[in-house]
């Protein structure tokens, strides 16, 4: 009963705040409005912790840098040849979509923007750990471990990546992530972005599971929200967003999981706790 009820809280009340801030997509207004919605999942948590008793987070709230540094060091910078391998997989099927049209107003050599694009994740990473905290607390730090005691760590990945991905489905539908011109919108973006979630949120609970702490999960949220995007910047305006090469497209979505299954089967050899 007590998931019942935060997957309610978690939906109910961020779905509620977009249907009314409709109006103001694409405002900085909206912008500041979602990110304070994405510390509902924690808020959630936490109502349901005074209500029933629950652990509002699983894991802990101290860093324990020192033991899990390498850990750290995955979480931060990850994303950076996650999102390059998404690109290249995505411009070597899709050749024609890629271009260099919207590098010419800021009159900087490709490598020098490359360059400038994976330092400002350092900083980046960080600053957007703090926002991405609230998800990760809701989803990983709660959801995660509750959907694992009954279900098994495979499955409850699978679960939680999608319960994550259905929730972005107000704002998907008003073409975040993906655009509105693709076939089949908005519900084949939806599925989209559930089978992302899965990807980016198996990455993200393997962090929590083997650090023992909420603040690697953070800081991969944080480092994926910095950089993930950076394929868009080499697609014609208006394209679809839909296959790529955002690391939330699906082709990026898929190279991602396959190069996961090796490494996770391996982790699960290791624990003995296999989903």
């Amino acid at each position: 009963m007590h998931i019942l009820i935060y997957l309610i809280i978690t939906f109910a009340i961020p779905w509620a705040i977009w249907l009314m801030a409709a109006d103001m997509y694409g405002s900085i207004a909206y912008t500041i409005i979602s990110s304070i919605i994405m510390w509902i999942p924690a808020a959630a948590a936490g109502i349901v912790h005074l209500i029933y008793h629950t652990k509002a987070n699983h894991y802990s709230w101290r860093p324990l840098i020192r033991k899990n540094w390498k850990a750290y060091l995955i979480a931060w910078f990850s994303p950076i040849p996650v999102t390059f391998i998404g690109c290249i997989a995505y411009f070597l099927i899709l050749r024609d979509a890629f271009t260099l049209s919207n590098l010419e107003s800021t009159s900087m050599p490709l490598y020098l923007f490359l360059l400038l694009t994976i330092a400002s994740v350092i900083p980046a990473g960080i600053f957007n750990m703090f926002f991405a905290l609230g998800e990760e607390t809701g989803w990983r730090g709660f959801l995660y471990p509750e959907l694992k005691a009954r279900y098994g760590r495979t499955k409850a990945y699978i679960m939680t990546g999608i319960i994550w991905g259905l929730w972005h489905t107000l704002v998907n539908a008003r073409g975040y992530n993906y655009g509105t011109g693709y076939p089949g919108f908005p519900f084949i973006g939806i599925i989209a972005m559930c089978l992302s979630c899965i990807v980016l949120g198996t990455i993200s609970s393997y962090l929590a599971d083997k650090t023992g702490s909420i603040w690697p999960s953070a800081l991969f949220h944080g480092s994926v929200n910095a950089i993930g995007a950076l394929g868009l910047i080499f697609i014609f305006p208006d394209s679809s967003h839909l296959l790529g090469p955002g690391i939330t497209g699906i082709i990026p979505a898929i190279i991602t999981g396959l190069l996961m299954i090796p490494f996770l089967s391996k982790s699960n050899e290791q624990s003995g706790k296999t989903g």
